[in-house]
């Protein structure tokens, strides 16, 4: 069952996507409105920017497998959780804690079990790569435990494309493959056969799908809208360079750069916006004022379309 936090997370996450990215596109929208199960098995370029982008687009609610290490304050695992994250532990986190992950499977499965999608990056790991690394066994482990438990969910391959894991603002592609489930495969293979299979048909749609290209940019710009970019430039250059200052002096060169800066200005701009309005009351009508952060929100989307 979906919660309240989650619900006011992902639309506002939809909205304030269209203020950090020029283009965002899905090569097949109707996988958004896909009303079964589906352990989408997606590759990990951008850190935990990729998980934002799905949850924030597909129809069903979106559990995220997210590795473990994050959780460690309890402030921080209550805020994760109500936002849907199942923790997931690797080596690296302890032998010991290997275990854990048996009570994390079981909950993605139950899950998929109750109608809703689960995310997991296939590969294991981020490191800005471009191209297919070796699968890991996760999610062909949830899916084999899934049809174990007489679930009917499927596996979709998602491959996703940034114009630069850096630069704003963002383009951004998703290509996602071909969903399959337990009746595409060869009757009478053993567990470990069967995850076998489930990785090379996951592996090989995601090598298919990192080849499609992606759109055209579109090069016009109504120049009508300039004057409206120049506003949207003007009340936020404050903004963006003071989180953009922040981000490179925390981030010292890792892979979060993007996933910080959205966060963190998604999380900061209602109140960016109440100042815009505070300040504008000092020098005009209460009226005018009163619009001013509509046309900062107008003038934001302008810039990002011009830039």
């Amino acid at each position: 069952m979906i919660n309240l936090i989650y619900l006011l997370v992902k639309y506002w996450v939809r909205f304030t996507l269209h203020l950090y990215c020029k283009r965002i596109t899905w090569h097949d929208t109707s996988i958004l409105q896909h009303r079964h199960p589906l352990l989408i098995g997606a590759h990990h370029p951008n850190s935990f920017f990729d998980a934002i982008i799905v949850g924030a687009y597909m129809r069903l609610p979106v559990h995220f497998m997210t590795r473990s290490d994050v959780f460690k304050w309890s402030w921080v695992r209550y805020l994760l959780r109500q936002l849907q994250m199942i923790p997931v532990y690797r080596i690296r986190d302890g032998k010991d804690k290997l275990g854990l992950n048996d009570t994390s499977f079981k909950e993605g499965c139950t899950h998929l079990k109750n109608g809703e999608h689960v995310l997991i990056f296939v590969e294991g790991f981020c490191d800005h790569q471009t191209t297919l690394q070796p699968l890991k066994k996760g999610a062909a482990r949830m899916l084999l435990q899934s049809w174990e438990e007489g679930t009917s969910v499927e596996m979709l391959p998602l491959w996703m494309r940034y114009n630069s894991f850096k630069d704003f603002p963002k383009t951004i592609d998703l290509m996602p493959g071909i969903p399959f489930g337990k009746k595409e495969m060869e009757e009478g293979l053993n567990p470990a056969l069967t995850m076998q299979w489930i990785n090379q048909e996951t592996a090989q749609q995601l090598a298919t799908l990192s080849q499609i290209p992606s759109p055209p940019e579109k090069n016009k710009f109504n120049r009508m809208l300039l004057p409206l970019a120049m506003v949207g430039f003007l009340l936020h250059f404050p903004f963006f360079y003071f989180f953009k200052y922040l981000v490179n002096y925390i981030n010292r060169g890792s892979i979060h750069y993007d996933s910080l800066m959205y966060s963190l200005m998604a999380l900061a701009y209602p109140f960016w916006l109440l100042l815009i309005w505070f300040t504008a009351a000092f020098f005009l009508p209460a009226g005018a004022a009163i619009t001013l952060p509509l046309w900062a929100i107008i003038g934001a989307r302008a810039y990002v379309l011009w830039k």
